[in-house]
C-alpha cells in the first residue's frame, strides 16, 4: 500500500503518525502490546474505563449476573459481549475473568478462555478456579500435559478450601485425560 497524505501511513522506524486529517502524533503517545506507557497500563487497571463512565464497582457487579443470566439461557454470544464490557471497565476482578473464562470455554474459544484464566491465576493465585479454567482451556486445546498440572493444582487448591465444584471438575477432567491415556 502506497501511503498518501491523506490517508493513514505507517512505516517502520517513524517516529510521528499521520492518520487522515488528524495531527501528528508522536509514536510514544500511542499505546502498543510491546511498549504501552506504564501510565496507560496503570490506568486501564485501575478501572480507569469504569471511571470515566461514571460506574461504580457495584454497578458492574449488576452486569455480571446479567452476564451470567444470559450464559445459562443459552445466548452465549450476548453473554461474551457483556463479560468482555465488564473485563474492559475492571481488568482486575477475579469474578469477571472467571465469567469471561467459562463464556468463552461454553462458546469453544478456548484460546480466549485460557488468557484470562491466566489473568485469574495472576490476581488470585491461590483460587482454585484459575487452575481448572486454564485446565480445562489446556484439555480443549490438547495441551494435555499442562492441562494435567493445572488440574492437579486446581484440585489441590480446591481440597484445601473446600471448593467442592472445582475438585469435582478437576478430578473429572483428569480421569478423562488418564482414560484417553490408557486408551493409547
Amino acid at each position: 500500500m502506497n501511503p498518501t497524505a491523506s490517508g493513514p501511513s505507517l512505516k517502520s522506524g517513524v517516529t510521528q503518525v499521520n492518520l487522515s486529517n488528524q495531527e501528528s502524533l508522536p509514536m510514544s503517545a500511542i499505546p502498543t502490546t510491546d511498549g504501552m506507557q506504564a501510565e496507560t497500563i496503570a490506568a486501564l487497571l485501575d478501572g480507569k474505563l469504569r471511571k470515566d463512565l461514571g460506574l461504580e464497582p457495584e454497578d458492574l457487579k449488576i452486569g455480571l449476573t446479567v452476564a451470567r443470566n444470559l450464559l445459562n439461557r443459552g445466548h452465549q454470544g450476548e453473554a461474551m459481549r457483556l463479560y468482555a464490557v465488564l473485563v474492559l471497565c475492571q481488568p482486575t476482578e477475579v469474578d469477571f475473568q472467571v465469567g469471561l473464562a467459562n463464556c468463552a470455554s461454553a462458546m469453544g474459544e478456548h484460546y480466549i478462555a485460557l488468557q484470562a484464566a491466566s489473568a485469574v491465576i495472576a490476581l488470585a493465585p491461590s483460587d482454585p478456579r484459575g487452575y481448572l479454567l486454564s485446565g480445562r482451556s489446556c484439555f480443549h486445546t490438547g495441551s494435555f500435559a499442562e492441562a494435567e498440572q493445572d488440574l492437579g493444582d486446581a484440585l489441590g487448591l480446591a481440597e484445601q478450601t473446600g471448593h467442592d465444584v472445582v475438585r469435582r471438575e478437576a478430578d473429572m477432567l483428569l480421569g478423562r485425560i488418564a482414560a484417553a491415556r490408557a486408551a493409547l
